[in-house]
């Protein structure tokens, strides 16, 4: 037999199985007799679950809500506003992912500055800036944006920049632990004199992301149980990953004893991927920072350790202090949305003025968003 083994992902699409999964989650719902409410914490599985209708699957009493999972739409918008001071005041190439193209800052996006001549590229992989870096006889500027899925790529590019000496490539750090998101999320849904409260009640568990946990693992999770008796699943993508992790949630639930379950197991392991979270603490460290949403969050933003500083636009550009203006867009509702505050629907700008086409807030832009989704799936 050949040693290659090959997984069958139909049976996770299979609506037969899904629908065994919806009715043992009815039955459940029945016995838990209160309202649950379940927050998915990954930008991936908000658009899963808008996509595949599973919110219209859920009994009355089981509310799935969207958390700060989408690491575009948590950038705080002075970020945007460094990247546009650098593209104004010097001759430079700047790179980014292509979520991060359209977002607004205060006064103008990546795509308004490409528009005026600029040099704006998308890129898809942060290694292709070393290329860029060695094909131009200026300045390469990357937006480095992202959780801790993506920061090992980041990191290694990094270390490959100062092993290759490329002194023309400069990384603007924006990436966020998320993890420390998470404890501050925890705590406004817990604080008695919260909007959220008001709106949701407590939050009962937690669907947790599942790419995110390739790098972290499952043992990161346990203090949510252990300190905030809150349960949680590691969760795959697809239909009946998601519905299993709902089900394996209100089981939990049933049984007053928090828990963290790993339903993804294919992929995620207890410890995690050990070579990518040392690359990670090689280059990185933790200082607070603003996310868009959660405000200041300590030890939640990536810094370059200071062997890695040359490379730290911040700081070879000398970036004057940026606060965001907000000048255009007071009654955009992103910062609600992002903590499950409210619906996209329940914002005043979704789908009259705030559309895909001409997005207004960070979660309409993402295609992790969930202005984004509900606009796409759930209008």
């Amino acid at each position: 037999m050949n040693q290659t083994q090959y997984f069958d992902f139909s049976k996770f699409k299979d609506k037969k199985n899904v629908e065994i999964e919806v009715e043992k989650i009815h039955r459940l719902s029945k016995k838990i007799n209160k309202k649950v409410c379940i927050m998915e914490v990954c930008g991936t599985h908000t658009m899963q679950i808008a996509k595949y209708g599973l919110r219209k699957l859920m009994p009355e009493n089981i509310k799935l809500i969207s958390g700060p999972g989408c690491p575009v739409c948590v950038t705080p918008q002075e970020y945007i506003d460094k990247a546009i001071y650098i593209l104004r005041n010097y001759d430079v190439v700047m790179t980014t992912f292509g979520d991060l193209y359209r977002v607004p800052g205060s006064e103008s996006s990546l795509e308004k500055e490409k528009i005026n001549n600029k040099d704006v590229r998308i890129v898809y992989s942060p290694y292709e800036n070393l290329e860029i870096a060695k094909s131009v006889n200026k300045p390469v500027v990357f937006l480095s944006v992202g959780f801790e899925t993506t920061m090992p790529a980041i990191a290694y590019t990094i270390e490959e920049a100062k092993r290759k000496n490329i002194d023309n490539l400069y990384f603007l750090i924006g990436n966020k632990f998320f993890l420390a998101a998470l404890e501050s999320l925890i705590l406004l849904s817990r604080n008695f004199l919260s909007p959220f409260i008001k709106t949701n009640g407590f939050i009962d568990g937690l669907l947790l992301p599942g790419h995110l946990s390739v790098i972290v693992g499952e043992k990161s999770y346990l203090w949510i149980a252990e300190r905030y008796n809150l349960s949680g699943v590691i969760t795959g993508f697809e239909p009946l990953d998601i519905v299993c992790g709902i089900r394996i949630l209100l089981e939990t639930i049933l049984t007053s004893s928090a828990r963290i379950q790993n339903e993804y197991t294919r992929v995620v392991s207890y410890e995690g991927n050990k070579y990518a979270k040392e690359i990670i603490s090689k280059v990185f460290e933790a200082v607070g920072g603003n996310w868009r949403g959660l405000g200041f969050v300590p030890d939640s933003t990536a810094k370059l350790k200071k062997e890695y500083e040359m490379f730290d636009a911040e700081k070879v550009f000398n970036l004057p202090d940026v606060v965001a203006k907000n000048i255009y867009h007071t009654k955009c509702k992103c910062n609600e949305v992002l903590i499950g505050k409210i619906t996209p629907f329940e914002c005043p700008l979704f789908e009259k003025v705030c559309t895909p086409e001409n997005p207004v807030g960070a979660c309409m832009v993402s295609s992790e968003g969930a202005c984004a989704a509900y606009y796409k799936y759930e209008r």
